[in-house]
């Protein structure tokens, strides 16, 4: 079965390529030099191209890396990022993500402060974009990224750099928001596939993003104390109503493409084909806790954990359908990560953070709410009685604790997840069996089309090089 699931990825990415460069998508070929783009349509090809390669291809690959998942195919794990990973990631965060968001940006600057509300939108997105680019290869292209005519070749930024970037990309966005005139145009709220064009929750987000961003310049050494006060005064995700996330509904075509790749390749559903299974992490930290997620997310869960770089069998546990499913959103982001934050701060001495055990409470609680009741397309529920009663056995928590559930709360999350674990130490990850480096990998290897093209690019660094975020 090991061998077979490594042989179909090479099926299922051309799958994902496939529909994430589907023509009717195409929108600019050559987007950096194209001269304009129409928002209502750039847009949703954003939401789409950077859903699909997420789901499928970026998060399927290198979702047992940070072992919540303990085996997929063709994983990096071992040490070696091939080159249609690398080049089909960087692909789309540079080619169809910034360079389409590029020329919304210039025609909404051109436009004046009636298209701010698109503008910010399009920052926004582009900061994730680079946040993502800098999570998954260290030093990239950014103050000389979009703008090929002038920079053909563009230089390599370091991490902190590109972060503080990120934040200044969310500082603007933030102040376009609050300048919105009465007339601005209105974006169709179909276009808006996160909140339908309501900039207030857009607000919220560049918040929340920016307490991202923050909180790994913190970790690579950054005195960022006075940005991080600043951001925890603001507007931030607090309610599961506030979450950024793509919907699935379901059905050919409309399904989340992690079960796509699963009905097309194997079988019907994730249970009785066995193809992902728990890490041994979650397994430690869920199993016989009382913590609702624990039946939400694992089936079988009565059997022992098939164990790391090993897939499921029918005499282990595995992932339930309940999230490996044709309707599970991908989420940007949701409330229990800027919980678990403040949590984190407040027990390293941020007075404006609040209460560290309040924080955790609220983490853990809005983690559980999203996968039991207030999701999208939620299939299993759990009662407000039920998560009462876990919530009730809570103590006051350590950083580990606090470390362990920012790990919980990104499950499914690929960037997020391998950032929480590269940057915490926590849970304490086993080196794959048969690895080519001494620990998990820590970066992408550049791709060979870039170094190619690019005489900039850097050399090479082994996989195992931590980043500038992780400070070690």
């Amino acid at each position: 079965m090991k061998k077979i699931k490594s042989i179909v990825l090479a099926c299922s990415v051309a799958i994902a390529s496939f529909t994430a460069c589907n023509d009717t998508l195409d929108i600019n070929t050559d987007p950096l030099s194209a001269s304009s783009a129409d928002p209502n349509v750039i847009l949703p090809y954003v939401f789409v191209q950077h859903s699909a390669r997420k789901v499928t291809e970026l998060g399927t690959r290198i979702c047992d890396v940070s072992q919540y998942i303990s085996a997929t195919f063709n994983s990096p794990k071992l040490g070696n990022v091939s080159g249609t990973l690398s080049g089909n990631t960087w692909g789309m965060l540079y080619s169809q993500i910034l360079g389409n968001l590029q020329l919304v940006i210039n025609d909404a600057e051109a436009s004046g402060a009636t298209s701010n509300n698109v503008n910010a939108i399009a920052k926004i997105l582009s900061a994730n974009a680079f946040y993502e680019a800098t999570s998954i290869w260290g030093d990239v292209p950014f103050t000389e990224a979009l703008d090929g005519v002038a920079f053909p070749s563009p230089k390599f930024d370091n991490q902190e750099t590109v972060l503080n970037g990120v934040v200044r990309l969310l500082d603007e966005s933030i102040v376009l928001i609050d300048a919105i005139p009465a007339d601005a145009f209105i974006i169709n709220p179909n276009s808006d596939m996160y909140y339908g064009g309501d900039m207030s929750k857009w607000r919220i987000l560049a918040n929340s993003l920016k307490l991202r961003s923050l909180m790994l310049l913190k970790s690579g050494g950054a005195d960022v104390t006075t940005q991080i006060n600043a951001a925890l005064s603001q507007p931030l995700m607090q309610s599961n109503s506030e979450a950024a996330f793509l919907e699935y509904a379901g059905g050919p075509g409309a399904s989340n493409g992690t079960f796509t790749i699963i009905t097309a390749f194997f079988g019907p559903d994730n249970e009785s084909q066995n193809v992902f299974g728990p890490g041994d992490p979650i397994d430690n930290l869920l199993n016989g806790s009382g913590d609702p997620r624990w039946d939400l997310w694992v089936a079988r869960n009565t059997l022992p954990a098939p164990g790391n770089a090993v897939f499921p069998d029918t005499s282990t546990s595995v992932l339930s359908n309940n999230v490996i499913r044709a309707t599970l959103a991908d989420v940007l982001m949701q409330p229990s990560e800027i919980d678990l934050y403040k949590a984190q701060l407040a027990l390293e001495g941020f007075a404006t953070a609040g209460s560290a055990m309040v924080n955790y409470q609220n983490g853990i609680k809005n983690s559980i709410e999203w996968w039991g009741k207030d999701g999208s397309n939620i299939v299993n529920t759990v009662s407000d009685a039920d998560i009462a009663l876990y919530l009730g056995t809570l103590t006051t928590p350590t950083i580990n604790d606090v470390y362990n559930e920012q790990y919980l709360a990104s499950f499914l999350m690929p960037v997020l997840a391998w950032n929480n674990v590269r940057r915490n130490k926590v849970p304490v990850l086993a080196t794959p069996p048969g690895s080519s480096i001494p620990t998990f990998l820590k970066r992408f290897n550049y791709p060979p089309d870039e170094i190619g093209a690019n005489v900039n690019t850097p050399s090479p660094l082994p996989t195992n090089t931590p980043m500038w975020f992780e400070n070690l």
